[in-house]
C-alpha cells in the first residue's frame, strides 16, 4: 500500500488513524511524502519512522539526510526504511510515476491526494490533473494493475473534475473525504486487504519471491501478504510451498514432481500426509530440529503398534512423500529425525 501526500499534517493524521484503528496495515505501508525538503519535513519523517517500526517513507532531501537519520534514533532500521526521492520526481511526470510505481507491488493499493501542490508539472489552476499521474502509475503494471483511491478535502469535487476522473478510468466514488478519514479510509483499506490479499505467506530465511513487494523480514524469515493472483509467482519462486487455505491443503513448488502434469498435489481433509508436510515445513520455518521418526510412526501406524512397526510405518510413509519430489533427498533423515534439506526454499501459505 502506498500513500502519496504533500502535507505533513495530513500524513501525520492518517498514520495516527491507521495505527489506532487498523495497525496491521502499517506493516505493508509506504508513504510518499511530497512536502518540500527542510527541517520540518526531516523531523516529521524521523518521527514517523521511529514511531511506526515497519513503515517506509519516501522523501526528498540531501543524500546525507538518509545517513543522518540512522544516528537520530535507537532503531537501526530507520535509515533502511528512509527512501530517497530525486528532485526529478517533483519536476517531471514520468520520473514521479516511476518513483511511485517502484514502491507498489502488482495488485497493490495506491492512495493519492488529489491536490499535490509541490509537483511543478501540475498546474495549480488544474490541480485535479494529478489523477492522470495515478492513471500513468497504474498503466505501468500491465495486467495486474494496482487499485487506486483518491483523498480530497475539496467540496463539490464531482462538479469540477468528475468527468476527468471518468476519462482517466476512475469512478468519482473512488474519492475519499480527508476530513472523514476514520469513517471512510479504514474500511476501504481493510476491505482491500481482505479481498485482494487474504493470505499470509511465511518463508524460511533466504527465500525471496522476486515480484511480491512490501515484505517484512523477521528472525524466522520473511512474511508477505498474498492472494490468489500470486499463486503462480509464489510457486515459481519457491521449491516447496504448502497452501493451507479454504479448508484445503495443496503442495506445489519447483521441487514437486506434479502428477499427470498438474501444477499441484492436493490432499483430502484430515490426510496424514498433509499433516506431515505441514509439520516438516513448520519445523523448517521454526526450530529446524526435525521430526522424530518414532513420533511420525506413532501418528501414522495402527493403534497399539509396537516401536519397530511404528518405525517401519514412518519409513513407508516418508518414502511415499519423497516420491512426490523431483529429488527424494530433499527430505533428509538425520539423527533419527526427518527434516527438509537446507538446499530448498520453503514457504507456508495460510
Amino acid at each position: 500500500m502506498v500513500l502519496v501526500e504533500d502535507h505533513l499534517y495530513h500524513i501525520d493524521r492518517t498514520l495516527e488513524v491507521l495505527a489506532r484503528d487498523a495497525p496491521e496495515v502499517l506493516d505493508w505501508l509506504t508513504v510518499v511524502c511530497l512536502d518540500r525538503p527542510g527541517p520540518d519535513s526531516h523531523r516529521a519523517v524521523v518521527g514517523w519512522l521511529a514511531r511506526y517500526r515497519t513503515l517506509q517513507v519516501a522523501v526528498a532531501g540531501q543524500a546525507e539526510d538518509r545517513t543522518a537519520v540512522g544516528q537520530e534514533g535507537s532503531d537501526p532500521s530507520i535509515a533502511r526504511r528512509w527512501i530517497q526521492l530525486d528532485a526529478e520526481a517533483f519536476a517531471h511526470n514520468a520520473a514521479c510515476c516511476r518513483a511511485i510505481a517502484r514502491l507498489l507491488r502488482p495488485g497493490g493499493l495506491l492512495l493519492q491526494d488529489v491536490q499535490l501542490e509541490t509537483l511543478s508539472f501540475i498546474s495549480s489552476q488544474r490541480w485535479w490533473e494529478s489523477i492522470f499521474l495515478a492513471s500513468a502509475v497504474r498503466g505501468t503494471f500491465g495486467g495486474r494493475q494496482p487499485v487506486c483511491r483518491f483523498l480530497s478535502n475539496k467540496r463539490g469535487y464531482a462538479a469540477t473534475f468528475g468527468r476527468d476522473l471518468l476519462d482517466a478510468g476512475f469512478d468519482p466514488r473512488d474519492v475519499l473525504d480527508k476530513d472523514e478519514v476514520e469513517k471512510v479510509l479504514v474500511p476501504v483499506v481493510r476491505d482491500f486487504f481482505a479481498r485482494a490479499l487474504p493470505y499470509r505467506l511465511e518463508m524460511a530465511a533466504g527465500a525471496r519471491p522476486h515480484g511480491p513487494r512490501s515484505h517484512r523480514s523477521g528472525e524466522g524469515g520473511t512474511i508477505l501478504r498474498v492472494g490468489e493472483d500470486d499463486r503462480h509467482e509464489v510457486e515459481q519462486a519457491l521449491d516447496l510451498v504448502l497452501w493451507c487455505v479454504d479448508d484445503g491443503v495443496e503442495l506445489a513448488g519447483n521441487a514437486v514432481e506434479p502428477p499427470s502434469g498438474r501444477a499441484r498435489v492436493g490432499f483430502k481433509p484430515g490426510s496424514a500426509e498433509a499433516a506431515t508436510w505441514r509439520a516438516l515445513i513448520d519445523d523448517r520455518l521454526g526450530s529446524h530440529r526435525g521430526l522424530p521418526v518414532l513420533g511420525v510412526g506413532e501418528r501414522v501406524a495402527p493403534a497399539g503398534a509396537l516401536r519397530a512397526e511404528a518405525t517401519n510405518c514412518a519409513a513407508r510413509h516418508v518414502h511415499g512423500m519423497r516420491g512426490r519430489l523431483r529429488d527424494g533427498a530433499s527430505i533428509a533423515t538425520v539423527d533419527h529425525t526427518y527434516r527438509l534439506s537446507d538446499r530448498i526454499t520453503v514457504g507456508l501459505v495460510s
